[in-house]
């Protein structure tokens, strides 16, 4: 038989999982769509722009080529994403697709970002790089 305390430590325990898991569904569910949607695409690799793309038009895939290996950029429906890279973990690959206004995508091997533009007060800024 459980004592009280277990059990009123337990119930505990799922209120606070309930509440974080229901901030976390609020905010990408709320608040991240109010961000405004990007209108461009910059591709950075070393840190220099390298393209500047319309987030608005699609494309195929697009092929970069760095120092340290490839990756492989495609815009649709007003989204981007990198579809695949040779790099050893495929974080950017997972990263999957993004389209609001600040949002990026880092290949660290590679140096390369994928970073979303547009009008939003100074949400596009990226706020640091470390290598």
């Amino acid at each position: 038989m459980k004592s009280k305390t277990k059990v009123k430590g337990d119930l505990i325990l799922v209120v606070v999982l309930l509440l974080v898991g229901a901030s976390v569904l609020l905010y990408n569910q709320v608040i991240l769509p109010q961000r405004a949607p990007g209108t461009t695409v910059l591709i950075e690799i070393d840190g220099k722009v390298v393209s500047e793309l319309a987030l608005s038009k699609d494309t195929g895939p697009m092929r970069f080529d760095t120092e340290q290996g490839f990756n492989v950029v495609e815009i649709r429906g007003g989204q981007v994403r990198v579809a695949d890279a040779d790099c050893p973990d495929k974080i950017c690959v997972n990263t999957g697709w993004r389209r609001h206004v600040g949002q990026v995508i880092v290949c660290m091997p590679h140096y390369f970002v994928v970073r979303i533009a547009g009008d939003a007060g100074g949400l596009d800024d990226l706020d640091g790089f470390t290598y």
